[in-house]
């Protein structure tokens, strides 16, 4: 797994993509082109393919480097950016998986803060996973280390930049969705632009979302944030306490009840309640062997496991990352966290 050295402005990162992994290309356009044929009826909807249009309309004039590495992308996998557009809105749009990540982050004294997340997914994504080492002269010197998967934007799922500024997010499908910035894109913006978590805060503060999905941020100086996002409102938690936590449902009084989907609601309770019983019982944050270890865990009498192995119909844990801000690192999972190929990497 080391990483794809992906060097440029934002349209040549994207194009990088297929020119560093041309035995991908096939496999994406695949991805791309079932995904749109499972949702087919809903893109087909008047009302879906205005929302896209708009979608792209508010890209071009709020995201110039998002909407244009993705242009990049399509344009190296020969796919029409606009289905390119709609794969990435899909399941934002379509619902919400049985499960889905668990993420959370715990400060320490002298690491500033580690951050940590299990990947889950649905369909053949582990193939297409990658790691990629970002770098764009319009970022002066800042570097971003990201999870990813090929065909898909930047921090597709998690990242961290030179400054120790990371970020981890969840799928959760809220009712409150309108025109704005989608989280993939959003997550990019953040590692790219923001050296901590009062920046990030004020970036999501001044930014329109789709509405969707959360994030657990933190950065080298031990400060965290969970972030919940919906269109007209977002809610961010500043933990008074050392650590905290996010599954696949909302939290906060202002978006816990805008659910669009509650399909595996229970399992994403389930997982939080392991992980914060773990959590809360921890005086002082635990190294990452021992992240590893909860993140590693499977399904008991008493407990549910983080580890998920749901075969085709359900989600399956493709990664692990455990980033350390102060140190600008990254212990990485390939595959099942209680089986999958290890390796260790800095921003």
């Amino acid at each position: 797994m080391t990483p794809l050295n992906v060097t440029g402005a934002a349209h040549a990162r994207g194009l990088a993509q297929a020119r560093l992994a041309p035995d991908s290309i096939p496999a994406v356009r695949a991805m791309v082109a079932g995904r749109l044929e499972g949702a087919a009826a809903l893109l087909a909807q008047p009302r879906i393919r205005r929302f896209l249009a708009a979608q792209r309309d508010h890209a071009d004039r709020h995201d110039a480097e998002g909407i244009a590495e993705m242009d990049g992308i399509a344009k190296g996998y020969g796919l029409d950016p606009d289905d390119l557009l709609a794969f990435l809105h899909a399941g934002q749009l379509s619902g919400v998986p049985d499960d889905g990540c668990t993420a959370w982050a715990f400060a320490h004294p002298a690491l500033g803060a580690i951050v940590v997340k299990n990947r889950d997914l649905r369909g053949p994504a582990l193939p297409l996973q990658r790691l990629f080492l970002h770098q764009d002269p319009a970022w002066g010197t800042r570097r971003v280390l990201c999870v990813g998967s090929l065909g898909a934007p930047g921090a597709y799922s998690s990242g961290i930049n030179s400054d120790g500024f990371a970020l981890v997010d969840t799928q959760v499908v809220s009712t409150d969705q309108g025109v704005g910035l989608l989280r993939y894109f959003l997550m990019t913006r953040l590692l790219a632009h923001c050296a901590s978590v009062a920046e990030a805060v004020d970036m999501l503060h001044a930014t329109t979302h789709v509405g969707g999905g959360t994030l657990v941020i933190a950065d080298a100086t031990g400060a965290m944030a969970s972030v919940e996002l919906g269109h007209r409102a977002i809610a961010i938690e500043r933990p008074d306490g050392l650590w905290t936590a996010r599954t696949n449902h909302f939290l906060s009084l202002t978006l816990r009840d805008r659910l669009a989907d509650r399909t595996g609601a229970d399992v994403s309770l389930a997982r939080l309640a392991t992980l914060t019983a773990w959590l809360a019982a921890r005086p002082s944050c635990p190294t990452t062997a021992e992240a590893a270890g909860i993140m590693a865990s499977h399904d008991a009498k008493d407990y549910t496991g983080l580890c998920r192995h749901g075969g085709a119909t359900h989600s399956t844990t493709v990664s692990g990352a455990i980033f350390t801000c102060a140190a600008g690192t990254l212990d990485f999972t390939h595959g099942n966290p209680c089986d999958g190929l290890r390796s260790h990497h800095a921003v």
